[in-house]
């Protein structure tokens, strides 16, 4: 199942290199440098996930929020950081959000 995707991390270097794992402060990094602003995850969205995470159920796996604003959800296993989850718009000039429409 992951076989390609170990192998290109364990086998290339440089532009022959397409998986990169970084943590989630590294991407905010980029995503902020990039222009985005990161919109938090709220606790509905973290409901939903202790809610997923429990109908599938393992003592070894959890679910934490990222950041002291709660920038996004990481889905770990016994400690190891699997996967994140968050959520970006872009940040324009005046300081609000270009994908977002407001009611007239």
């Amino acid at each position: 199942m992951f076989a390609r995707e170990i192998r290109n991390i364990v086998a290339c270097e440089g532009s022959d290199r397409i998986e990169r794992h970084e943590s989630f402060g590294e991407w905010r990094k980029l995503m902020e440098h990039g222009g985005f602003r990161c919109f938090g995850v709220g606790e509905r969205e973290m409901l939903q996930a202790q809610m997923l995470l429990k109908m599938y159920s393992c003592e070894d796996y959890r679910i934490e929020k990222q950041g002291e604003d709660g920038a996004a959800l990481t889905l770990s296993w016994q400690e190891q950081p699997l996967y994140s989850v968050s959520a970006w718009t872009l940040h324009d000039i005046a300081g609000s959000s270009s994908s977002v429409s407001q009611p007239s």
